[in-house]
C-alpha cells in the first residue's frame, strides 16, 4: 500500500468524524405522536382513557356494571350515569338516588335518546324534542362555568329543553335547545348532558375541551377531598349466585348446612362387610295372593271366580247332594227356597257372567253367604 493511499484514508476518516460530530451537536430529537389501533382493554372499556385521566389528575374513578351499585352510593362523591339505564332505575331506586343528591351528592347523567323512557329526566321536568337540531354553522359549543373562560365541546343534533323547573345554568345555542342543563337539588347538583358518553369516550376525550370540562365540573361540584367518581355504564343484573349472596346469604348458608347434614346421614359409612341375610321362604298364601293380584290387574275376573264356584259346588254336594244334582235353574230355585234369597242373585253367582269388578264382587259375596247358610 502506497503512502498516498494511506494519507487519503486518514483524511477521509477525519472528514467523516468531523461531519458526524457536527450532526450530533446540531440535530435535536422531537417526539412524534402516532395513533395506534385500540388494544383489547380499550375495546372492552370505552372509558379507559377517562379512568386514566382521572387518576392522573389526582382523582379516582370506579367503573361498575351491576345495577346494585346504585344502592351503595359514595357520600359526597360523584355518580356518572350512562345511558340505557331505565329498566334498572325503578321508582324506589330513583327516589333513593335523588335523596342522595339532596344530601350533597353530585350526579352527571347522559340524556337518553329521544323516544326512549327516562324517568330521571322526567323527575326534573326535562323535555327531549323528537325533532333534532339542524346545524347551520359551527358544531363547536362554548360552555361557561362561572367566571372561568369558556370551554368548547362538540355539539350533537339531539337537544334537551327545560320545562317548568328552570336550571341553574345551561349550555345552548340561543334558545334552540340545550346540550347541558345543570340543576341545584337540595345541597347537591345534577348535570344533564347530551352526548357526554361519546365526548368522554376513548376516541373523543382528547378533542376540543371535553376532558377539561369533565374535570372542571368535578372541581366545582364534587364535595369529596379528592374527586371520587362512580361510573355506572352498561348496567346489567347480577348473577343468581351473586344476588343470593348479597341478599339472602343467611338462607344460603343454612341450606348448605342442612345439605351437609343430610349427606352425612344418607351417605354409607365404610367399615367391615356384613354377611348377606338368608333368603326368606315365601308362604303358599303369599304366592296365591300375588297370582290373584295379577289376574285382577289383567282383567281375568272369570278365571278368579271359577275356583270359588267349584268350591261351593263341592260343599253343596256334601251337604245337599239332591240339590247339587238338579239342573242350573232348578238348583238356583232350590237354593233360594233354602236360603230365602233372590233367585236372580243366586243364578248370577252360580253361572252368570263376571266381567266387571262389581259383578265379580257380588257373585263372590253371594257364594260366601250361601255357603254360610248351608
Amino acid at each position: 500500500m502506497t503512502r498516498r493511499l494511506i494519507w487519503g484514508l486518514v483524511a477521509l476518516l477525519t472528514l467523516l468524524t468531523v461531519l458526524g460530530t457536527g450532526l450530533a451537536t446540531r440535530l435535536e430529537r422531537e417526539p412524534v405522536q402516532k395513533r395506534e389501533p385500540p388494544r383489547a382493554e380499550a375495546e372492552r372499556n370505552p372509558y379507559l382513557a377517562l379512568e386514566r385521566f382521572t387518576a392522573r389528575m389526582g382523582g379516582s374513578l370506579e367503573r361498575a356494571s351491576a345495577a346494585g351499585a346504585l344502592d351503595r352510593l359514595p357520600a359526597g362523591g360523584t355518580v356518572f350515569l350512562d345511558r340505557q339505564r331505565q329498566q334498572w332505575l325503578p321508582a324506589e331506586r330513583l327516589r333513593r338516588l335523588l335523596k342522595w343528591v339532596e344530601e350533597g351528592g353530585y350526579l352527571i347523567a347522559v340524556a337518553e335518546e329521544a323516544g326512549a323512557e327516562d324517568s330521571l329526566l322526567d323527575s326534573l321536568d326535562v323535555v327531549r324534542p323528537q325533532k333534532n337540531e339542524s346545524f347551520t354553522g359551527s358544531r363547536v359549543l362554548p360552555v361557561t362555568l362561572g367566571s372561568s373562560p369558556p370551554l368548547f365541546i362538540d355539539a350533537t343534533r339531539q337537544v334537551i329543553v327545560a320545562g317548568a323547573r328552570q336550571p341553574e345554568w345551561a349550555a345552548s345555542r340561543g334558545g334552540r335547545g340545550a346540550q347541558i342543563l345543570h340543576y341545584r337539588v337540595g345541597r347537591g347538583n345534577v348535570t344533564i348532558a347530551v352526548g357526554l358518553d361519546r365526548q368522554l369516550s376513548n376516541d373523543r376525550i382528547g378533542e376540543q375541551d371535553h376532558a377539561e370540562l369533565y374535570w372542571a365540573l368535578l372541581g366545582r361540584y364534587d364535595r369529596s377531598p379528592h374527586p371520587s367518581v362512580l361510573l355506572l355504564s352498561r348496567l346489567r343484573m347480577p348473577t343468581l349466585s351473586a344476588w343470593l349472596w348479597e341478599n339472602a346469604w343467611e338462607a344460603g348458608v343454612a341450606a348448605v348446612v342442612f345439605l351437609l347434614l343430610w349427606l352425612w346421614r344418607v351417605v354409607p359409612r365404610f367399615g367391615a362387610c356384613q354377611p348377606d341375610a338368608p333368603p326368606v321362604r315365601r308362604e303358599l298364601r303369599e304366592h296365591l295372593a300375588a297370582v290373584g293380584r295379577y289376574l285382577w290387574r289383567a282383567g281375568a275376573l272369570p278365571t278368579l271366580l271359577a275356583p270359588a264356584r267349584e268350591h261351593f259346588h263341592t260343599r253343596l254336594a256334601l251337604r245337599h247332594p239332591g240339590i247339587a244334582a238338579l239342573p242350573d235353574e232348578a238348583r238356583a230355585s232350590a237354593l233360594a227356597a233354602l236360603s230365602r234369597r233372590p233367585v236372580t242373585q243366586i243364578a248370577a253367582a252360580l253361572h252368570g257372567p263376571a266381567d266387571t269388578p262389581h259383578t265379580f264382587s257380588e257373585a263372590l259375596r253371594t257364594l260366601h253367604k250361601l255357603e254360610r247358610d248351608l
